[in-house]
C-alpha cells in the first residue's frame, strides 16, 4: 500500500499534455520543483551571501553580453541578407558559358572557389543538403543538450531572486526538441528592470558560457589528450582512412584502415590541416617532380590539341606541359603516366633522349592519391587517380590520425566525437545569437522591452510585497510613454522579422539556382 501511494505521487508529479497535433508532444513535471526550492532557500540564507552576490555579479555581466549578442544577432541577419541579395544578383545575371570551349575548366573552378569560400554570415544546418544526413542523430542530441543548458539560466537567476519554479519539461515539434522551464509571470512582473533583465538574459549567458568553454576546450587539446588513451596518433606515418561514402567511385580503391601519404607530391604529415587545405583551397596542383616520358607518345605539341579536346567524358586524353615551360603542351592518356611512382624528373637532361620530362597542367581536375594498405613501408604503395573537382573528394572521404590501440574500438570514433564537439558548439552560439533576436516568443522580445522600460523610465522599479496587477501595468511611464515603448517595439520586431523571412527566401532562390 505504502508503495502504491509513491507510485501515485510520480504520476502526478508527471504531466503529459494531450498533443493537438500529430506532430508536437509535450511533457512536464514538478519533480524538480523542490530542488529549485532548496538551492531558492540556501541563496537566500547568510552562509551563502557571498555566493549569491557573485552570481549576481556573474549574471549582470551576462546581461550585457546578451543585449551586445542582441545587436550582433540584428547586424549578422543584414550582412547575410545583402550578401544573398548580390550572390543571387550575380547569379541571375552572370553570362551563359556554355559556347565556351573552356566551360568545364571555368565552371570546375568556380564551383570549388564557391564551396571553399563561402561569403554568407549565417549559413542553415540541413542535414542532407548543407551536412550529411547521418549528422542528424549528432545535431538534435547536441540541441537538447544546448536546450537543458539554456533552460538551467532561467531556472537559477529565478532561484536567486526567490521566484518559484512551477514545472519543467520538454517538447516536440516535428523532430525537434525544445526545453522550458515555467516561472509565475506576475512573480517575475514584481522584480526590478534589471533583476528581470538577469532571469530574461541567463539563457542566452549560458549558451555563451558553454560555447566559450568548448571553445577552450578544442584550444587546449584536451580531447586529444583524452582519446590518445585508446589510440595512438599516427600523424607522421599519414592519415588513416576512417569513412568513404558507398555509392563513391572511391570505395573500391580506398578501403577504410589503409593509409594515404601523399596528395599529387604534397606529403599528408606536412600539417594537420594539409588534407582540408589543399582539397578546398584553390590552390595550384603541387608537382614537386616530372615525368619521363617518350616523345613519340605525345601528341599536340603548343596545345592544339587540348584546346580543342577539354571534355574528359568524350576522350582518355588530358593536357600534360613541359615541367621546365609550361608554354610546351601535349596531349596523351594520363592514367599510364600519373599511376606510376617511378620514372619522374626535375628538368628533361635527367631523361633519355627519347624522352621529355612533363606535368599535368594546372587546370586539369587530376588528383593523385598515394595509398599504402599496411601503413608501412614502400613497397605496398600505389597510385589512385582522381578525375574532377578535387573537393567531392574531401565530401566523399573521411581520414583521421588516430589509430584503434586495441581492436575491439572502433576507427570512426574520434570521428564522431569530432563531429559532436563541432555541433555542440554550433548550436551553443547559435542559441545565444537566434534566442537574443527581437522576435516574438523568444527571449530577445522580452529584452527588448525591458530595455525599453530602462531607457525611457531611467529608474529601476522597487519590489514591494503587494502586487497591484493594474500598477504592473503601467509602472514606470505614463501614458504616452507606453505608446511611444508600444510603436518601437512593434517596428523593431517587425524590421527584425522581415530581415529573418528575407534571408530565408532568398536562400531558399539561391538554392533553387544553384
Amino acid at each position: 500500500m505504502h508503495l502504491h501511494r509513491i507510485q501515485l505521487k510520480r504520476i502526478k508529479s508527471l504531466a503529459t499534455s494531450i498533443p493537438r497535433s500529430f506532430f508536437h508532444l509535450r511533457v512536464q513535471t514538478r519533480a524538480f520543483n523542490v530542488h529549485h526550492d532548496t538551492i531558492s532557500l540556501r541563496l537566500a540564507s547568510r552562509n551563502y551571501l557571498r555566493t549569491r552576490k557573485f552570481l549576481l555579479m556573474f549574471y549582470d555581466t551576462g546581461s550585457v553580453l546578451v543585449i551586445f549578442g542582441m545587436f550582433t544577432a540584428v547586424a549578422l541577419l543584414v550582412w547575410t541578407m545583402v550578401s544573398l541579395l548580390s550572390s543571387t544578383f550575380l547569379r541571375v545575371t552572370a553570362p551563359d558559358t556554355s559556347a565556351s570551349l573552356l566551360k568545364r575548366a571555368v565552371e570546375v573552378t568556380t564551383r570549388a572557389t564557391t564551396y571553399s569560400r563561402v561569403t554568407h554570415a549565417v549559413n542553415p544546418i540541413i542535414p542532407g543538403l548543407t551536412v550529411p544526413l547521418k549528422h542528424l542523430p549528432l545535431i538534435l542530441l547536441s540541441l537538447c543538450i544546448s536546450q537543458i543548458v539554456h533552460e538551467s539560466g532561467h531556472a537559477i537567476t529565478a532561484a536567486i531572486h526567490r521566484i518559484p519554479m512551477l514545472a519543467a519539461g520538454a517538447s516536440m515539434t516535428f523532430m525537434f526538441p525544445a526545453a522550458f522551464v515555467t516561472l509565475p509571470s506576475a512573480r517575475v512582473e514584481e522584480l526590478s528592470s534589471f533583476d528581470r533583465l538577469r532571469v530574461v538574459t541567463s539563457g542566452c549567458f549560458h549558451n555563451l558560457t558553454l560555447w566559450l568553454i568548448l571553445l577552450a576546450a578544442g584550444w587546449s587539446g584536451i580531447g586529444q589528450r583524452i582519446l590518445l588513451v585508446g589510440y595512438e596518433d599516427v600523424f607522421t606515418r599519414g592519415l588513416i582512412v576512417a569513412h568513404v561514402e558507398a555509392d563513391s567511385p572511391l570505395s573500391m580503391h580506398l578501403p577504410v584502415g589503409s593509409f594515404l601519404t601523399t596528395l599529387d607530391d604534397l606529403p599528408l604529415h606536412s600539417s594537420r590541416d594539409a588534407w582540408s587545405t589543399y582539397l578546398l583551397e584553390p590552390n595550384p596542383t603541387v608537382y614537386k617532380q616530372g615525368w619521363c616520358v617518350d616523345v613519340s607518345r605525345l601528341s599536340g605539341e603548343h596545345g592544339t590539341c587540348c584546346c580543342v579536346d577539354t571534355d574528359s567524358s568524350t576522350s582518355s586524353s588530358s593536357c600534360f606541359v613541359s615541367f621546365e615551360s609550361t608554354i610546351e603542351e601535349y596531349c596523351t592518356d594520363p592514367v599510364p603516366i600519373l599511376s606510376k611512382m617511378q620514372n619522374r624528373c626535375d628538368s628533361s637532361m635527367s631523361c633519355l633522349e627519347s624522352q621529355s620530362c612533363i606535368k599535368p597542367r594546372e587546370d586539369r581536375d587530376i588528383l593523385r592519391i598515394t595509398v599504402n594498405h599496411e601503413g608501412a613501408g614502400t613497397e605496398d604503395e600505389r597510385i589512385v587517380l582522381w578525375s574532377g573537382p578535387r573537393y567531392e573528394v574531401w565530401e566523399q572521404v573521411q581520414t583521421t590520425h588516430l589509430a584503434p590501440r586495441f581492436g575491439i574500438i572502433p576507427l570512426g570514433l574520434p570521428l564522431v566525437f569530432a563531429d559532436f564537439f563541432q555541433y555542440l558548439k554550433l548550436t551553443n552560439l547559435s542559441l545565444y545569437l537566434f534566442n537574443s533576436l527581437p522576435l516574438p516568443a523568444l527571449d530577445g522580445s522580452r529584452l527588448l522591452i525591458i530595455l525599453l522600460e530602462i531607457v525611457f523610465t531611467k529608474w529601476s522599479h522597487t519590489p514591494s510585497t503587494m502586487i497591484d496587477i493594474e500598477a504592473l501595468r503601467t509602472r514606470g511611464s505614463r501614458s504616452y510613454e507606453r505608446r511611444v515603448q508600444q510603436v518601437l517595439r512593434t517596428f523593431i520586431m517587425i524590421g527584425t522579422c522581415t530581415l529573418l523571412g528575407s534571408c530565408v527566401m532568398l536562400g531558399i532562390i539561391e538554392w533553387m539556382i544553384v
